[in-house]
């Protein structure tokens, strides 16, 4: 398990983790049911410096900080994957001119556009949402969206195929056993159940409900699932969980 979240963070954030671990992609794939562990442990960092912005700043304020300490710590890793695939799938293109579109490292016109979006939702949820949680809650929701991300990112690793070369660095979260999936999203219920009660649950069911349909889009355009496209929506599953749960609670249920 240490090596497993040593890697992970080595690859998914900007931590400077000098500690070598010995054949990192056969652990990849077997350590995804300590991802969401991993998550949360990055989720209670997150949650930990948004509680001391409080004390410096509105609340509101606090909120936005939180999201560039996220992109800071992660160094967007997911964003880029989220603008990708929206310069992708909204250029009505072929799914080879997709996929080249998609590698392109610059950054077109619905890219930036999914991101301004994607921000404009995520902090004005999070400001709409404030004023129906308390301050401990609100720590809550910033470790659980931040865990969230790779629980919806496992969920796509399910018999998943990959269109593209399969040397790609996405080859490794190929042939995932089911169980390490399970252990991965039953930690993320189980976190989201005791912060956020029958609310939180509801909430995180819209993730793999919207990861099905997803997934079959994705996979009927390009013939599978590339790396981009999990990145998108290791970024889209936080939202998707805010947006539901500030829903719930607008409507007082």
């Amino acid at each position: 398990m240490k090596d497993a979240l040593i890697l992970f963070g080595q690859f998914f954030t900007k931590l400077n983790i000098p500690i070598p671990i010995d054949d990192a992609t056969n652990k990849f794939k077997t350590s995804i049911q300590y991802i969401t562990l991993f998550s949360f442990l990055l989720g209670c960092l997150e949650g930990l410096i948004f509680w001391g912005f409080t004390y410096l700043f509105p609340l509101w304020v606090a909120w936005i900080l939180y999201w560039i300490t996220d992109g800071l710590l992660t160094g967007g890793f997911h964003l880029d994957a989220l603008a990708d695939t929206a310069d992708g799938f909204f250029s009505s293109r072929t799914s080879d001119k997709i996929f080249a579109i998609m590698k392109d490292s610059r950054l077109g016109t619905m890219g930036s556009l999914a991101l301004i979006y994607y921000y404009a939702l995520v902090v004005s949820l999070g400001i709409v949402i404030s004023s129906y949680l308390n301050l401990v809650h609100m720590v809550l929701l910033v470790v659980c969206l931040t865990m969230l991300t790779k629980a919806g990112l496992s969920l796509l690793f399910y018999k998943m195929v990959y269109p593209g070369n399969k040397k790609g660095l996405s080859n490794i979260w190929l042939g995932i056993k089911l169980w390490r999936i399970v252990i991965a999203q039953l930690f993320a219920i189980i976190v989201v159940g005791l912060s956020f009660s029958w609310q939180g649950l509801v909430s995180y069911m819209m993730i793999p409900l919207v990861a099905f349909f997803y997934r079959q889009k994705v996979t009927k355009v390009l013939g599978g699932t590339p790396g981009d496209t999990l990145g998108a929506f290791a970024s889209l599953s936080p939202l998707i969980f805010l947006l539901s749960l500030t829903i719930l609670l607008r409507l007082g249920l």
